[in-house]
């Protein structure tokens, strides 16, 4: 194989509209909901742990993210095999489930613009507006712009919804999705009559006789009159993206020194570097939050790490796939782009262990102790009333 003549053709391709305008798209809503999702101040952690306490909002675990292929798995065999039924059950439950998405996003929305938060006839009617107009064009050529749009604020939704205390979660998360993306894509053409992929056909509608496509990807329109279309699911936006937001909660609580000084005074020393890089502390527990943040520059975040490598592992999807003239599973590039080079930078900083295990634990023994707290003051606050009673 002639590589350079191969380039010469690839690299056209990968800087066409529509794959960059898929990449521009996906990782804008990748950095713009996670940064949206995150609870980065510690009211925003409480009113997250109310809200999964309410039933609100989920906390995610081990048996989540195994639980993930398996009802991933069946949920793609029933749209291959019934997609002419099933196309519109998806349709409603996108339909829905953006205009959901739209009315709870669009408060913080109007309060970063200074609009205030709005009331709800005012969401209810621009998420009624777009979602309306959808349903009405989706089978236009206009399509497109109303379907990207309604999935950036699910993808939001989603994320704000289904949270993870620890890195370990998402992690294995993207681990069965990794798996399952690729059983799907590589090996399921061997297993079907017409040899093709479970997941390219569920995807595109190949098996369909209706007129209509499962809306749940991001579409990109060839804008040639060869017609064609660059598309890319959600799933492999909000996947990453809850590791993601998880990382950005990470950033947010290393910059409190109120954590590192909570753990030592607790006793709870995970968190804490084994090694110090500097040369001027003689133990770990001494280490200053300000070596800390020198050490591999504390500004270059895990958010950010996550970010480029998400960028990076998409690019690499493109160019696999303009190389093989495949569909090609974009988790099984997202996903090691994505996670490796986090943990790299998190082994470097000695923070490993307290990223994979996560602050749970942490927080319950603050609120337990915040508990004792408040019940010595009101315990205190009756003996006072009972004294003050007996002198009068």
């Amino acid at each position: 194989m002639n590589v350079g003549r191969t380039l010469t053709i690839i690299v056209p391709h990968l800087l066409s509209a529509p794959l960059l305008l898929l990449a521009i798209l996906a990782i804008t809503v990748l950095t713009l909901s996670t940064l949206a999702s995150a609870d980065t101040t510690v009211q925003e952690r409480q009113e997250q742990r109310q809200k999964e306490e309410n039933g609100e909002a989920v906390a995610l675990t081990k048996y989540h993210a195994i639980g993930f292929g398996f009802t991933a798995s069946i949920g793609l065999l029933a749209m291959w095999m019934w997609s002419n039924v099933l196309v519109y059950m998806s349709l409603f439950t996108f339909g829905l489930g953006s205009f959901v998405s739209i009315q709870q996003c669009m408060p913080g929305i109007m309060k970063r613009l200074g609009l205030g938060r709005g009331h709800l006839w005012h969401h209810s009617t621009i998420a009624g507006l777009l979602v309306v107009s959808w349903f009405w064009y989706r089978n236009s050529s206009l399509s497109w712009i109303f379907q990207d749009i309604l999935g950036g604020f699910t993808i939001t939704l989603m994320l704000k919804v289904l949270k993870a205390s620890s890195m370990s979660t998402p992690t294995l998360l993207l681990l069965m999705a990794f798996i399952y993306d690729v059983f799907f894509v590589f090996v399921t053409p061997y297993l079907t009559k017409s040899g093709e992929s479970i997941m390219e056909a569920a995807a595109t509608g190949a098996a369909m006789t209706v007129k209509e496509t499962i809306p749940m990807l991001f579409r990109i329109p060839s804008f040639t009159p060869h017609g064609g279309e660059a598309m890319l699911g959600f799933g492999d936006v909000v996947l990453p993206g809850v590791l993601v937001t998880f990382l950005k909660e990470c950033d947010a609580r290393l910059e409190e020194d109120q954590t590192l000084e909570g753990l030592t005074s607790s006793g709870i020393t995970r968190s804490l570097p084994t090694s110090c890089p500097s040369s001027s502390c003689s133990t770990s527990s001494s280490c200053s939050l300000s070596c800390r943040r020198s050490w591999w520059k504390r500004r270059w975040s895990y958010h950010l790490t996550a970010i480029l490598g998400y960028s990076l592992g998409l690019e690499v999807t493109f160019v696999a796939m303009l190389w093989s003239n495949k569909g090609q599973p974009a988790l099984l590039y997202l996903v090691p782009f994505t996670v490796i080079p986090v943990i790299f930078l998190a082994s470097k900083r000695h923070e490993l262990s307290l990223l994979w295990n996560g602050w749970r634990d942490i927080d319950d023994d603050e609120m337990q102790l915040d508990v004792e707290t408040d019940g010595e003051e009101e315990e205190q606050d009756q003996q006072e009333k009972q004294t003050s009673t007996v002198f009068i």
